[in-house]
């Protein structure tokens, strides 16, 4: 009976190792099943999302002297479309206006806008006398920063269409860029457009239609004749929007550019150097 027992544990151990040995057999992978470390694998997918990243057809929606009396449309158009919008902020009449800071709050409640300085006076519009000074040019954007809490060291300067990001520059030979490079060394990016929706400085309404200025934009792109290829910045104004109509409907612009390929980011996820 005792042989029995032993014969019978002898037998239930070596059934109980090959189904363990079988187990291990299982989970050991095949050089050849080609599968992919998890550290690789991270890695192509990063360098995926870099290549898709060059090849989207990038926007960026930017809106000067904001908050003037065309903020809440703005504010509804983007909050509906669900776009990334670039707001440049010009604090005097925030200060100067109770209705204009209760413009500036909705505007930054709206997860959709990154706010970024466009000074603090705008100059008081006197672009000449402004630029002489520009230590003063600098104080008045750090106020303009300081006091309203912009977390983004992105700048434009007032009347001045100039590009100062790292060593990458454009339009320096105008009045201002001694300023902008006093900005720029004390951590700005300063950002300058491609393409503008002029207006009509008595009544700000614009001067190119929606699809002309679509076409323009097009334009622009395929010559690969913006500061950096893939990526147009487009300028308006808030105060183009203070009354709607056919000719600055922001909506059908947005949902027209959206057909025609381009998807809209912030110019914090500019790039600052020409991809490669």
């Amino acid at each position: 009976m005792r042989k029995i027992n032993i014969l019978l544990f002898v037998a239930a151990v070596t059934v109980v190792f090959a189904h363990c040995t079988d187990n291990v057999e299982n989970v050991i992978p095949d050089p050849e099943d080609n599968i992919i470390p998890d550290t690789v694998a991270t890695h192509i997918t990063k360098e995926k999302q870099n290549t898709d990243n060059q090849a989207k057809k990038c926007i960026y929606l930017t809106i000067d002297d904001a908050p003037l009396n065309g903020s809440v449309y703005i504010d509804s158009v983007v909050t509906a479309e669900e776009i990334k919008t670039n707001i440049f902020l010009v604090g005097n009449p925030i200060d100067c206006s109770g209705k204009f800071r209760r413009y500036h709050e909705i505007l930054q409640k709206n997860s959709h806008i990154e706010i970024y300085n466009h000074s603090y006076s705008h100059a008081n519009n006197r672009y000449s006398d402004y630029y002489k000074n520009p230590k003063q040019v600098l104080e008045d954007f750090n106020k303009n920063q300081s006091d309203f809490g912009i977390s983004h060291k992105i700048a434009r300067l007032p009347g001045r269409n100039l590009w100062q990001l790292g060593e990458r520059k454009k339009n320096c030979n105008q009045t201002g860029s001694t300023s902008a490079e006093l900005i720029s060394n004390d951590g700005y990016q300063i950002f300058g457009w491609d393409v503008e929706w002029n207006y009509d400085a008595k009544d700000y309404t614009p001067k190119q239609g929606i699809d002309e200025l679509i076409a323009e934009i097009n334009k622009l792109y395929e010559s690969s004749r913006t500061f950096t290829a893939n990526h147009v910045v487009l300028l308006m104004h808030d105060q183009m929007f203070a009354k709607v109509d056919a000719k600055n409907n922001l909506a059908e612009l947005i949902i027209k550019l959206k057909e025609n390929g381009y998807t809209f980011e912030h110019l914090s996820s500019y790039p600052e150097e020409i991809p490669n």
